[in-house]
């Protein structure tokens, strides 16, 4: 806990650089002021900067999700069955069979002789350690690397697994905005307390620096999409607090971007939630392949920057619907 506390104590001084200057004039002012929305509303460095706080009132910042008091929705929304769900690749995968088509297995279930045999079989397969998030650590290799992935797995002993995946690629109109990386959908669903459906976000994770994952943190940017026109109706933002009008490698502007079939988005989701409907409020993220829609995964108390996307505080919304 002590070792916790000034790990967050250094990362909220360190955070300082990333806030704008009008209002990082006084940084012990800010600083302290970072230390307090810890304590006050649970809004870690991390949040302070995604969420924009050094901007904000108390009664504003009062009402957003951060990574303090999101616990509260973690036994209101989810039972312990999608808890594990959730938090397990291998079985998400195996519970959402029916929107997850695309070839995978899972290494501490498998031979290595059927972990050779599924490399090989494939032009290209992704390497997801199922320990992993925000993207970190995902690779692509090719058929030929089968030996050098088996080596690296021994050599491991068991003390990491991984989920290796066909790779999918997006519709033409959603790789061009970046070719290096598989774009993705966020979406974000709430079941209420009367088992009312809710959407209350979509964005699409794009990325950048020729990564190939689409997650924000891993380097790529949120872009909310409106779904009454299917449109990216603002620039991409980076949980870092920065915005782009346009991607950096490709030039293609954000705004006004078509995004493909969207109008056929909402009705997907409905029967993905229907599948478990013990997890109330989900972040699905969704890859729009030439085939159609295709289901990555779930995840549970979605992240707290993409209420900066939409501009939508969460925090009292959700507790109407516990």
């Amino acid at each position: 806990m002590i070792k916790r506390i000034f790990r967050e104590l250094k990362a909220s001084w360190l955070s300082l650089s990333l806030i704008p200057k009008p209002y990082n004039k006084y940084k012990l002012f800010r600083y302290i002021d970072m230390i307090y929305c810890i304590v006050k509303y649970g809004a870690l460095s991390d949040d302070y900067i995604s969420l924009k706080f050094f901007e904000k009132s108390s009664k504003e910042r009062a009402e957003y999700v951060t990574s303090g008091n999101k616990r509260l929705f973690y036994k209101a929304f989810y039972d312990d069955d999608a808890r594990k769900t959730l938090a397990h690749k291998n079985l998400f995968s195996e519970r959402f069979k029916d929107f997850v088509t695309r070839d995978w297995i899972y290494t501490a279930n498998s031979s290595i002789e059927d972990i050779r045999k599924f490399i090989e079989s494939h032009d290209e397969v992704v390497i997801k350690p199922t320990n992993s998030t925000w993207g970190i650590g995902i690779s692509v290799i090719n058929s030929t690397m089968a030996d050098k992935f088996i080596d690296k797995y021994k050599a491991a002993a068991g003390k990491e697994q991984y989920m290796i995946e066909e790779k999918l690629i997006n519709h033409p109109d959603v790789a061009k905005l970046n070719p290096a990386s598989l774009q993705t959908l966020r979406v974000e669903t709430c079941i209420d307390q009367n088992g009312e459906f809710h959407l209350l976000n979509v964005l699409l994770m794009i990325g950048t620096k020729k990564i190939i994952v689409s997650n924000c943190h891993s380097g790529g940017v949120m872009c909310h999409v409106d779904m009454t026109t299917g449109k990216i109706d603002k620039e991409g933002y980076n949980p870092k607090g920065y915005w782009l009008a346009s991607h950096p490698e490709t030039g293609i502007n954000f705004v006004g971007y078509k995004v493909p079939m969207i109008e056929e988005l909402e009705s997907y989701i409905r029967r993905v939630s229907q599948v478990m409907p013990n997890a109330r409020y989900v972040g699905w993220d969704v890859a729009i392949t030439p085939k159609g829609f295709e289901l990555i995964e779930g995840n549970f108390c979605p992240g707290q920057c993409t209420q900066t996307c939409d501009g939508i505080p969460k925090y009292n919304l959700l507790k109407s619907y516990m």
